[in-house]
């Protein structure tokens, strides 16, 4: 296990133990039988990675290649250094 998972499995752990639910809330999602689809939420949830230790890929879960192209090309953009040459 990465790094990135033991840090993504405490803000879930957080996030339930700490979190606010919606139930009593109208919410807009629905499960298949039409019934409300309460969740657990928590504002203000900040992971920091510290990149000299590993990058922060996530392995717990599957992720499309195609998002992780898209994320890793959206931040080459928004790049200061490329911005400034």
């Amino acid at each position: 296990m990465s790094l990135a998972d033991k840090i993504f499995i405490d803000m879930c752990n957080d996030v339930l133990e700490n979190g606010v639910s919606t139930e009593g809330e109208k919410v807009r999602p629905k499960w298949e039988d039409g019934t409300s689809a309460y969740t657990i939420k928590k504002f203000g949830v900040v992971n920091r990675y510290d990149l000299s230790k590993e990058f922060p890929a996530i392995t717990l879960r599957r992720t499309a290649i195609k998002s992780c192209i898209d994320e890793l090309l959206w931040i080459w953009q928004k790049n200061p250094i490329m911005l400034t040459n």
